[in-house]
């Protein structure tokens, strides 16, 4: 892969809950330009942005209703301006989060379309009263409940959506749609736009007479034209597509390095792994074999062929020590150092969703009206139809919920809001924000923060933890993830021991080892790896160079 792609490390904010500026209890823009040297120390190549344009936000966002204008709680154009050209200074990019499958149904596109205005009347997907009752609209249920069609009362027709009634998606098969949205990527990049996150992008390709929701074929279709159209232009735009249902041969397509579509997919074949909001809402553990044979798949399979970005959470998952790791204050620290130690230690893009740095955790919820999620707030709707109490409700939808991502960064430990604002929060501040904080965190060496910056440095210093060849190491105990990472200069070990016990592993591949090259634990640190025993959510990298 090239230079360019292979030295990134990417920072995901939720503009709502980094930083309030101006005393209103939410994040904006003027807040991250603040904090930009933050982000600088830390090591990190580019901003992905999720949704600052106007919306109602019924989904925080990304229900666009001006894809051309700022949402005002967030700032102005100028304010935009001012960041990408202070993020520029610092050789920070700036990716933007677009919502092309959908828009609110307040976008005037939207509008027009429920009054058959022309051309905006086949600007969505509509199905008359009469071919519903023939059979020609799918019954599916929406991603965030409820049927996928929609009576709208003014046309006297049913609308298609994938998501909330209140996200009505786009026809993509309209040609004046596909170039509409092509002007808004080329307005983006002229405004200083360095890179594009498309979001659920692999549902634009529809044949909904045949009840095709996903065709790849239209897919790529669409995505080739879009990108010749807009940021195909220039080689330097980054771009990432949300193909949550992918698997490997499609990835390939849409990444292929000479053919493909965008730079690199977000997949959740392992994120999918714990059934974490599907159907029921129960959570399922994870076996280690599960974990690691999708990790090796997607390492091995894509590597040459395509890229992916590595990623353990962002907006739309709890808090990665709280889902993975193990967020207790004895194993806090250790597991959210040894989840980073994964993610940077695999072939592909690391990113890091604010807050993971410093290992903030899940949320302690107490009762639904903590909660602001959208697809949270309509399954607890679906629990108490069915008769769940309010307290079974919480508990449940509160280990699951996007919310636990949402919660704002956590900058100080002795001002009451937790130096994000000094206004009401618009979601509740975790209580543990006098424990966890950057402040404290910058004051410590060993903390989760220093630990972040340290191998940030050590992947851009080293190409082998960029391009070198994934293998596992086989016969390990079933809580340890050994494998290493091999090009024609260096070999780079990578142990990693997912549990809260001591573990015993003898092992060839032990003896071999030697220099350190990063480790949770201080003490493993100096000297060579001697004995055989694996501490709790210890992990190590171990280095060495070929003759």
């Amino acid at each position: 892969m090239n230079e360019q792609l292979n030295k990134q490390v990417i920072y995901q904010i939720y503009p709502r809950s980094f930083k309030d500026s101006n005393h209103d209890g939410i994040g904006d823009l003027p807040g991250i330009t603040e904090k930009l040297d933050y982000l600088r120390d830390l090591g990190i190549t580019m901003i992905w942005l999720t949704p600052i344009f106007k919306s109602p936000n019924h989904d925080n966002g990304y229900d666009v209703s001006d894809y051309y204008a700022i949402n005002p709680e967030f700032g102005t154009m100028s304010d935009f301006e001012t960041l990408a050209a202070q993020a520029a200074d610092r050789h920070i990019g700036i990716m933007l989060d677009m919502v092309f499958n959908h828009t609110s149904d307040q976008h005037d596109w939207f509008i027009k379309s429920c009054a058959s205005i022309k051309p905006y009347d086949d600007f969505y997907i509509w199905r008359d009263a009469k071919d519903m009752a023939a059979g020609s609209g799918s019954d599916d249920e929406a991603s965030f409940g409820g049927s996928v069609w929609q009576f709208d009362e003014a046309r006297q027709s049913y609308y298609y959506h994938s998501f909330d009634k209140s996200q009505p998606d786009l026809n993509w098969r309209n040609p004046l749609v596909r170039e509409k949205l092509a002007e808004v990527v080329n307005f983006w990049m002229a405004k200083g736009a360095k890179g594009f996150r498309f979001d659920a992008i692999d549902g634009i390709g529809k044949i909904l007479q045949t009840k095709i929701t996903h065709d790849s074929d239209l897919t790529h279709r669409y995505l080739t034209e879009l990108k010749n159209r807009s940021y195909g232009k220039d080689p330097q735009i980054l771009t990432v597509g949300e193909t949550g249902g992918a698997d490997i041969k499609e990835a390939k397509r849409y990444t292929n390095p000479q053919t493909g579509e965008m730079t690199m997919v977000f997949q959740f074949q392992l994120m999918n792994l714990d059934h974490l909001r599907n159907g029921d809402w129960i959570k399922r553990p994870i076996t280690m074999a599960d974990f690691k044979r999708v990790i090796g798949l997607w390492q091995t399979e894509l590597n040459g062929q395509g890229w992916s970005g590595q990623f353990l959470g962002s907006h739309d998952f709890p808090r990665i020590v709280s889902r993975f790791g193990n967020d207790s204050p004895q194993y806090r620290d250790l597991s959210a150092k040894l989840l980073a130690t994964l993610i940077f230690s695999l072939q592909g893009t690391p990113y890091i969703f604010q807050g993971d740095e410093i290992g903030m955790t899940n949320y302690p919820w107490q009762a639904l009206s903590d909660f602001r999620d959208v697809e949270s707030l309509n399954y607890a709707n679906k629990m108490a139809a069915e008769g769940f109490s309010q307290e079974d409700i919480v508990a449940r939808i509160g280990q699951n919920s996007r919310d636990n991502a949402r919660t704002p960064i956590q900058w100080s430990g002795s001002e009451a809001g937790a130096g994000f604002t000094d206004a009401q929060s618009w979601i509740g501040i975790n209580p543990n924000f006098s424990q966890i904080n950057v402040s404290q965190s910058q004051q410590d060496q060993d903390s989760i923060l220093a630990y972040y910056k340290k191998i940030i440095q050590l992947r851009k210093d080293n190409p082998v933890l960029q391009d070198g060849v994934y293998r596992e190491i086989p016969d390990t105990p079933e809580a340890v993830f050994a494998f290493t990472r091999s090009d024609a200069a260096a070999d780079l070990s990578v142990i990693l021991n997912f549990s809260d016990q001591s573990l015993s592993w003898q092992s060839p591949f032990l003896a071999n080892q030697s220099a350190v090259l990063a480790a949770n634990y201080q003490d493993r640190r100096q000297g060579s790896f001697k004995e055989a025993v694996l501490r709790p959510y210890e992990a190590i990298w171990f280095s060495s160079k070929k003759e």
